[in-house]
């Protein structure tokens, strides 16, 4: 899913290298597959897996691109991407809801559980303060109940 993710992005513009921005920008603007941060994140995730390495100042995919196929639908899933718990999960919709920087998001977090004197843990704490910005919860908290309780 990253390699097309990365493929796809390179394959828009028929290029072999481009700037780490360039890439963000196709990721989150062109495409509107993510946020811009949520995209700068899946460009780090590929370097870290060696999808993408720096040559002269910019970005290359070390695999070659005609071997990816992009169906004409491609819509990559994010938690193909990345193992997201259901935290992190939380903390990028609020983030992305509010437009408030992940770190924020997860300071906030942090002092509403100091408020509860750390009887509640991380993610409840989260899904109180995702309620509290509109987001849907119900899905989180059965996730929740069936990692705890399962």
């Amino acid at each position: 899913m990253l390699a097309q993710t990365i493929a796809a992005a390179f394959k828009s513009r028929g290029k072999r290298k481009m700037t780490k921005s360039d890439l963000t920008y196709i990721l989150s603007f062109d495409f509107k597959w993510f946020s811009h941060s949520l995209s700068k994140r899946v460009v780090e995730e590929a370097i870290k897996n060696g999808l993408l390495t720096f040559s002269e100042g910019k970005l290359e995919p070390t695999f070659d691109l005609k071997t990816i196929d992009i169906p004409v639908d491609f819509k990559p899933d994010i938690k193909k991407i990345f193992s997201f718990s259901i935290f992190d999960e939380l903390v990028e919709m609020i983030s992305e809801k509010t437009g408030v920087d992940r770190q924020d998001v997860v300071s906030a977090i942090n002092k509403k559980q100091e408020s509860f004197s750390a009887l509640l843990s991380a993610e409840v704490v989260a899904l109180l303060y995702a309620k509290e910005t509109g987001i849907d919860i119900l899905p989180f908290i059965e996730r929740l109940w069936d990692e705890v309780f399962l």
